[in-house]
């Protein structure tokens, strides 16, 4: 498929739903998939696209961690995007690129897939400065109404957990609403680099004998960071040795260092303040325990993170948590900061076996988030919205005539025929009554083209032998192929033996060898037809240079038995020329011409310039007087590289002729 992820948050931002994006196109593309990201950036002028991102303008709002909100009108931005040509657009967001994503998908007649990551009725506080329960209630019922609205749009919604999901049906949402948790690249959390961890310790001073708990994520009111603080404070009066680390940054950090301050246990707490996506997974390992109070996240991937790096995971109890941290198995679960602190202890004081325990149940767990395993979730809902949107196609006849087959086609939008080869139908098993997918219809649209490039290619071949490389390019000269038909109808190709680069470059450079030519005429045509050039040099440095030169005598002959007439130093002169027009090198030219034998005796060389010489009398004897004629003669004989001597002795012949 062609997907389009739309989102108005995006690296190089740092936060659950950057997280979830990342994974799921990583995951697609590692399964072949073609993945676009329409984001924004804080610019209102500048656009980019580069390496399947686009960016679009948008304005940050300092107020609010940094969110960049940007225009749902994009008018050039549509155009770049209908040449991704996507089969589906999933949005991530709900305003700004969220709205733009609604537009393209209605103007280029797509499906829209939405995960809603946000639960936005926990963040009503950015807007009811004041705390008036009246503007609470009416905050809520417009998220409520705005939600339903987003949802309309949309051919099935995703929500990251279950509580999300009662969340959703709460507002009134008829969609149907898929509950598919973000995975994780497991594989990335895997991966413990001592020696960044040892830097981390030394930096902020953290001895070994340190019990270090850590919240990872943004600073925020709704974050409940707060309750983790005053929670620390009671498990420091335990007389433990341990430490907390909060690494994150946004709207609320003054106020928790302030918080800290006040407490007296500034010197227990460590603001670490954001720091880059390849870092984040170093904060967690260096830690022996993760901790949040949220209760405002819809799936919790912080905690899953931390599960994947073996942490026993502090949280207070929530829907999103329901499985993934179980009470003295995965982690703790407490309600007020004395649970926390009794908890907290029991786990610090714990023998290494408990903590083992702990550790690979963590890794387990976290195992069931496998990014693969949501990959293929996310695409069965592609595949959904897909037939929602287009409907499916169910074959009402099956019409062959001979070298084609008309099929006709009930579909959504009425009766439609399609015309393909008869192999594919065979192959696809397509009869009446076959019900097909709009996936399944491009599919088979994509194979008759692929089968009739081969066609051509076969037609080809049948010319002459071709390489995987020039019948790419003779392809993609002669049919609109996209890289990935072209590879297929090349692996055909080369199944069938029909191209065979390696039979092809070693029968290329034995033809060459065959017909007397140089090195470099070689490598030039061997190059010209997609090989690789240290590899042809490595195929030619295995010859001997004796055999070599061997080929470039035997050249020299053949090309000297040509030349009839001329100068011993015109005839070495020519021959160097043609050598190197064969690609033959100067050392190997110079050891020719060297230790060449040249059948060309004297006797021949005074004939040729006898014949040069009473050309030269016949044309100058006309327009000089007889002295100024044999001064041109003599120079014009000399000029070819004859010897002085023999062009004396020829001109006193032809004197006592005269």
């Amino acid at each position: 498929m062609r997907i389009g992820l739309f989102t108005d948050t995006y690296t190089p931002d740092i936060n659950g739903v950057v997280t979830s994006i990342v994974t799921l196109k990583n995951a697609l593309e590692k399964q072949g998939h073609a993945v676009f990201v329409v984001t924004n950036q804080p610019s209102i002028i500048s656009t980019t696209y580069e390496d399947g991102v686009l960016r679009l303008p948008g304005v940050e709002l300092k107020f609010l961690y940094g969110y960049v909100l940007s225009s749902p009108l994009h008018i050039q931005a549509q155009a770049v995007i209908e040449e991704m040509e996507l089969d589906v657009i999933h949005v991530h967001s709900e305003f700004g690129i969220g709205m733009f994503a609604r537009v393209v998908a209605r103007n280029l007649h797509l499906p829209l897939i939405s995960t809603y990551h946000t639960t936005y009725e926990d963040y009503t506080h950015y807007v009811n400065l004041l705390g008036l329960k009246s503007v609470d209630q009416l905050s809520r019922k417009a998220v409520a109404k705005m939600s339903r609205m987003f949802s309309k749009s949309a051919q099935v919604v995703i929500a990251p957990s279950d509580k999300t999901k009662k969340m959703l049906l709460g507002y009134d949402i008829k969609k149907e609403i898929a509950v598919i948790p973000t995975g994780l690249d497991l594989d990335r959390f895997k991966v413990r680099n001592e020696e960044e961890l040892k830097g981390i310790r030394e930096k902020y001073n953290i001895d070994p004998e340190t019990s270090l708990f850590v919240y990872i994520g943004r600073l925020a009111k709704e974050k409940s960071i707060d309750v983790v603080i005053e929670a620390f404070a009671v498990l420091l009066k335990r007389d433990v040795n341990a430490k907390l680390m909060i690494v994150g940054g946004g709207p609320s950090d003054s106020e928790l260092e302030i918080q800290a301050h006040k407490l007296g246990i500034a010197d227990k707490v460590i603001f670490v303040g954001p720091v880059s996506s390849d870092q984040v997974v170093n904060y967690y390992h260096v830690a022996n325990a993760f901790i949040s109070a949220s209760l405002t996240e819809t799936q919790g991937l912080t905690y899953i993170e931390a599960l994947a790096c073996g942490l026993c995971v502090f949280a207070r109890p929530d829907k999103p948590l329901e499985g993934i941290i179980e009470d003295d198995i995965t982690g703790y679960l407490f309600t007020s900061s004395e649970e926390f602190a009794d908890k907290a202890y029991q786990f610090i004081t714990a023998d290494e076996n408990k903590k083992k325990e702990l550790h690979d149940t963590a890794l387990s767990y976290a195992q069931t988030y496998d990014s693969k395993l949501f990959a293929d979730r996310v695409l069965e809902v592609y595949q959904k919205g897909i037939d929602v949107y287009f409907g499916k196609a169910t074959v009402l006849s099956v019409d062959d005539r001979g070298e084609e087959i008309y099929l006709s086609l009930e579909t959504k939008s009425g009766v439609e025929t399609m015309i393909i080869d008869p192999m594919i139908q065979e192959r696809r098993e397509i009869e009446v009554g076959s019900v097909m997918s709009r996936n399944e219809l491009n599919e088979i649209e994509d194979d008759q083209i692929v089968y009739e490039a081969y066609q051509l290619a076969l037609s080809r071949i049948g010319v002459r032998d071709y390489t995987s490389f020039e019948m790419a390019e003779y392809l993609r000269e002669k049919r609109d192929l996209t890289q990935e038909q072209i590879d297929i109808i090349i692996s055909l190709l080369e199944k069938r033996r029909f191209i065979d680069d390696e039979r092809y470059f070693r029968d290329k450079i034995e033809y060459h060898r065959e017909q007397m030519r140089g090195n470099h005429r070689i490598v030039e045509d061997l190059t010209k037809r997609g090989f690789d050039i240290d590899k042809i040099q490595d195929a030619l440095e295995d010859e001997d240079y004796d055999d070599y030169l061997a080929r470039a005598t035997k050249r020299s002959e053949s090309f000297l038995r040509t030349v009839k007439d001329g100068s011993t130093r015109q005839r070495e002169a020519k021959l160097g020329q043609h050598l190197q027009r064969q690609g033959f090198d100067f050392n190997v030219i110079n050891d020719v011409i060297r230790n060449m034998e040249d059948p060309y005796s004297e006797g021949d060389e005074y004939d040729s310039l006898r014949a040069v010489m009473l050309k030269s009398f016949e044309r100058y004897s006309k327009r000089y007087d007889d002295n100024e004629t044999r001064n041109r003669v003599v120079k014009n004989a000399l000029s070819r590289g004859y010897n002085y001597d023999m062009i004396a002795k020829v001109m006193e012949e032809l004197k006592d002729e005269d």
